[in-house]
């Protein structure tokens, strides 16, 4: 007979990363059939019930400084969901907010983006994580990030006068030159960007182009327009914790004792889906290899849309992009293979078919080269982490 454990989840249902995390908690949870769940909300007022219950092990999201202090005095293991604390000695599983902020920099500087925003905490440790982690990258490039500052968690504090964030975050969105790629720190951030870009008149995505965090479907989908976001595969976060704490709880040291998780990709919607490139010729070029990608397009194919000599549009390439137009059309096709690998069930030579290569034998030298791993590799990787998969 199983011996039951008492689980306490702190952790919260108000947004889909605190849900992912309690969906992967509980996928670990499926093989310990003694192990018993309570969740409540990550506030100090849990204190007394939880205390009361006497759990032989805790999960929490850990963003309150009062509640945090008082948990470590329980001496019952514990394993923390969220770097926001960045002074808090506790097992933490994370997603890797460096990895974020790299990530949304390359999808913005592939885009053609020269200007950068960002909009988030500035005290909060995931926050200026992100932020800068993509000022970095940036700088790598040679290009500046301008931030503005509002206090998330990723949802504001109730007390946080909405009037006063507003004017600020207004004034700052009339001043940035446009156009304009903003990373903001989570989802709610971002629709709350959406909403006084509306008001000011600033088109989304032609002037300014929105990014957020978390891939909640519910944020992203109540912005106007949809809302682009990061999935952090934060299922893993949840499967992670819980196998940590059963480490803990079995009164063994776990081999580490923070583990980050990287995010999964950029969900590409209405709020980013632009081009910002000024050449009138390399974004027509652009806009022919993102349509047509799937086809055996060359640099002929180009030439034949866009009016340029061959050795014009490669010297455009290189001032605009960094890159030649083969390589261009090589990143758009992985990417569109990255997506059907991680999305569907499809075999590798429809996969292949679909990506413009010659072949599945074709489709796995170009992706092994460029991504590092197989193409069998990287689908077998996005089912662990949590992604859908479903037949198209």
């Amino acid at each position: 007979m199983a011996t039951h454990r008492r689980i306490a989840l702190l952790v919260g249902q108000d947004i889909g990363y605190t849900r992912d995390v309690l969906r992967g908690i509980q996928a670990y949870g499926r093989s310990q059939p003694g192990w018993i769940f309570r969740d409540g909300p990550p506030d100090p007022r849990i204190l007394g019930p939880l205390k009361e219950w006497q759990p032989h092990g805790i999960i929490a999201h850990l963003f309150d400084e009062k509640l945090a202090e008082k948990l470590v005095k329980l001496r019952a293991p514990l394993v923390n969901t969220t770097n926001t604390l960045k002074d808090l000695r506790v097992p933490l599983v994370e997603v890797d907010h460096a990895r974020i902020g790299q990530l949304a920099a390359e999808y913005f500087l592939n885009r053609g983006f020269r200007h950068f925003g960002y909009f988030g905490s500035s005290w909060t440790g995931f926050s200026k994580d992100r932020e800068a982690a993509f000022a970095a990258r940036l700088a790598s490039s040679g290009f500046h990030l301008d931030s503005c500052y509002a206090e998330y968690l990723p949802r504001p504090p109730i007390a946080e006068s909405w009037k006063g964030v507003d004017v600020k975050a207004r004034a700052w969105l009339r001043a940035l030159p446009k156009p304009v790629a903003i990373l903001s720190s989570n989802d709610v951030p971002a629709r709350e960007l959406a909403e006084m870009c509306r008001e000011l008149d600033l088109n989304i995505p032609e002037q300014v182009a929105l990014l957020g965090v978390d891939n909640d479907e519910l944020e992203c989908h109540l912005c106007t327009p949809m809302l682009s976001s990061i999935d952090l595969g934060s299922e893993r976060v949840g499967y992670e914790a819980a196998k940590m704490l059963h480490q803990l709880m079995d009164r063994k040291a776990p081999k580490q004792r923070m583990i980050l998780v990287p995010p999964l990709r950029v969900v590409t919607r209405q709020s980013t889906d632009t081009l910002a490139i000024q050449d009138s010729d390399v974004a027509a070029a652009l806009a022919f290899i993102r349509n047509f990608a799937h086809e055996e397009i060359n640099v002929d194919s180009i030439l034949r849309e866009v009016p340029l000599s061959r050795r014009a549009l490669e010297r455009k390439f290189r001032d605009q992009l960094g890159r030649t137009v083969l390589e261009e059309i090589r990143r758009a096709r992985l990417e569109l293979a990255k997506s059907l690998l991680s999305e569907t069930n499809l075999p590798m030579p429809i996969i292949a078919a679909r990506c413009g290569f010659s072949g599945a034998r074709r489709l796995a030298v170009v992706f092994r080269q460029i991504v590092g791993t197989p193409p069998s590799e990287y689908r077998a990787k996005a089912r662990a982490e949590g992604l859908s998969q479903n037949e198209t």
